[in-house]
């Protein structure tokens, strides 16, 4: 049966869209930050520990959901992830606590863990391979739209209608996307006899463990992983939790002023996230070069949040929180780059353990950030100081991750044959297409 050529568009889309929702949601706490801290009566720790739980569960679900995805299928992910999101929007409203508060975080982390990989494997099912890095990028372009609606709008939404009547909305709307997605949502285009022309599984059944272990070996899949550590793990360091604190506390700037700032990341990050996809569309031997320059730009600018000297200007703040925008588009490669590195009935796993990389830094960012900015406060270093040094956690992070790209950019998207014959053999299935 021949695929209309609207189709794969549209099932993209609908899982594109869930995936809006999945970072409205992440980034909720980008403007709310303060506002829950004065809601549950917390510190720059607690407020941390919101992120670190949501993305310690995110991160550590990517290579269940990438198994899942391999096997199950990513319609069932999806609509499971979007069902927890709901779940947490509507728990976190209604919380008067903290313990509350967390635990609607927690479902929030673990339903926003099945989103990406799962609309990545729908791209892989509906589009040629040669689509495959551009509709990765348009979906991360996408989702940073999730982020742009999570800042100054979501602001105005808590003005007008306060923290419980804000994320009841928050809610409504996942509900509403849930029931469309469960209605007009095929995870594979059908053969003339109705059925799915792409399996879950695309290769031999590997044993669990197995897989893991072989994606894992894979050096194209580390390079990946470091990517994705290094540029998505600043971006989002910046814009989930700590952003706001720091501009605000280091830079005096009004709270509006901050969240104009936090929505320039975002742009950065659409902008970038677009353009990166067409290059490594059209030139897939420039995706290492791309991807070494973006890691130096985010170490760069790792060093500037700590080095830049209180109230430094608003402009020159916009410029370097821009260029971790481009920094956090360029990240999407980390998918393509797995992909083309590992045969195609291991897409899932590798794509998983390549998203662990920038929720890794993350948690460890935002919760050392968190708890160094707090002994700095209390051992009566300035405000705007500490913030600033507060930063010196994520910049240690950004060193480790460019090394990490420098050693493995020979391997960057190497193909499953060639990565096997440089491990010193062939795994199953290296001679599979993707």
């Amino acid at each position: 049966m021949r695929t209309r050529p609207w189709l794969p568009w549209l099932m993209w889309g609908i899982g594109a869209l869930c995936y809006l929702m999945a970072l409205f949601h992440r980034m909720s706490l980008s403007v709310a930050g303060l506002t829950a801290q004065q809601r549950f009566g917390i510190d720059a720790t607690g407020l941390a520990a919101f992120s670190v739980v949501q993305f310690a569960l995110y991160a550590l679900l990517q290579v269940p959901v990438g198994v899942g995805n391999d096997r199950l299928g990513p319609r069932k992910l999806l609509l499971g992830g979007m069902t927890l999101m709901a779940a947490g929007s509507v728990v976190l409203a209604l919380a008067t606590g903290y313990p509350a508060a967390m635990t609607g975080r927690a479902l929030i982390g673990a339903g926003d863990a099945c989103m990406f990989v799962s609309v990545l494997r729908i791209a892989q099912n509906w589009f040629p391979g040669n689509r495959y890095a551009f509709v990765a990028a348009l979906t991360g372009m996408i989702g940073g739209l999730g982020q742009l609606v999570a800042t100054a709008p979501l602001a105005a939404l808590l003005q007008a209608r306060g923290w419980t009547g804000a994320f009841l909305v928050a809610g409504a709307a996942t509900v509403v996307l849930l029931v469309a997605a469960a209605a007009g949502l095929r995870e594979a285009p059908r053969t003339e006899a109705g059925e799915a022309t792409d399996v879950p599984s695309d290769g031999p059944r590997e044993p669990l463990g197995e897989s893991v272990r072989l994606a894992w070996r894979n050096r194209g899949t580390r390079h990946a992983l470091f990517t994705h550590f290094t540029l998505m793990g600043s971006f989002v360091t910046f814009t989930a939790v700590l952003g706001q604190p720091y501009l605000v506390g280091a830079h005096r700037l009004s709270e509006g002023t901050a969240g104009a700032l936090l929505a320039v990341v975002v742009v950065g990050f659409v902008v970038s996230s677009t353009a990166a996809g067409q290059l490594a569309s059209r030139r897939p031997a420039a995706r290492g070069g791309l991807v070494l320059a973006a890691v130096l730009l985010a170490l760069g600018c790792s060093a500037l949040l700590v080095a830049l000297p209180a109230a430094a200007p608003a402009w020159v703040l916009a410029v370097v929180l821009a260029a971790i925008g481009v920094g956090g588009g360029v990240s999407m490669l980390a998918f393509d780059l797995a992909r083309s590195a590992n045969p195609g009935h291991r897409a899932g796993v590798a794509s998983g353990l390549a998203n662990m990389g920038g929720f890794t830094f993350a948690v460890v960012a935002q919760l050392g950030a968190g708890v160094l900015l707090d002994a700095l406060l209390a051992a009566g270093v300035r405000d705007e100081n500490a913030h600033r040094l507060a930063f010196g956690v994520p910049l240690a992070l950004a060193v480790a991750g460019v090394i990490g790209v420098v050693r493995l950019r020979a391997h960057a998207g190497t193909p499953p044959a060639e990565s096997s014959a440089r491990e010193g053999g062939r795994s199953p299935g290296a001679l599979t297409r993707v």
